[in-house]
């Protein structure tokens, strides 16, 4: 007897990199900011097709409020953060905070979010929680998480643009999807274009 295709989906977004490839393909057209009111979920269902869709996954390091002299920017950064957060979930998608860390230079940095997508990705593949993944993400560190992955005989679909696609995600990946700005223009709110 013939095994029957699974097309349960889970969309997991990085969502630093996924907000600045989104950045750099609409910036002309839109306020970046505004950015913040983009229809992921029904930007998803869109990639996904007919496929049912289990769940949205958006990952991203958590701002921390700071004393001092960085009191101000990390109060605006916590404050759109938080805006964030409630939009994603107003969309029922499930946010998951890494860590967020400044450098002496007074950047700041994400660690631990790929690692977060990384284990995840394999866990709930392992617990049969979907049939097929997509990742929008152009990390490569996330290469072997998607080899993993296949272990358990799922399928990924990297989601990616072209000015910076990852080539290890598309070689280990079953299919890839590479963004254009006329992909994700249909997605931003109507006030901004």
């Amino acid at each position: 007897m013939e095994k029957k295709i699974q097309n349960r989906v889970i969309v997991f977004i990085d969502g630093n990199n996924f907000y600045y490839r989104l950045k750099d393909m609409v910036s002309e057209k839109t306020d970046v900011f505004k950015l913040l009111d983009f229809d992921y979920r029904g930007f998803a269902q869109t990639l996904i097709k007919e496929k049912s869709l289990v769940e949205i996954r958006y990952y991203v390091g958590a701002i921390k409020r700071q004393n001092g002299q960085n009191r101000e920017k990390s109060e605006k950064l916590y404050a759109n953060q938080q805006k964030l957060i409630a939009k994603l979930q107003q969309q029922n998608i499930s946010v998951v905070l890494g860590n967020l860390i400044q450098h002496p230079d007074k950047s700041f940095h994400e660690k631990g979010v790929d690692v977060r997508i990384a284990v995840e990705m394999i866990r709930l593949a392992r617990e049969d929680k979907y049939d097929i993944a997509y990742l929008l993400s152009s990390d490569t560190d996330l290469v072997p998480a998607v080899e993993e992955v296949k272990f358990f005989n799922k399928q990924v679909c990297y989601v990616g643009v072209s000015r910076g696609q990852s080539f290890g995600l598309t070689k280990v990946s079953n299919d890839t999807i590479l963004l254009r700005e006329e992909d994700v223009i249909p997605y931003l709110p109507k006030t901004l274009l």
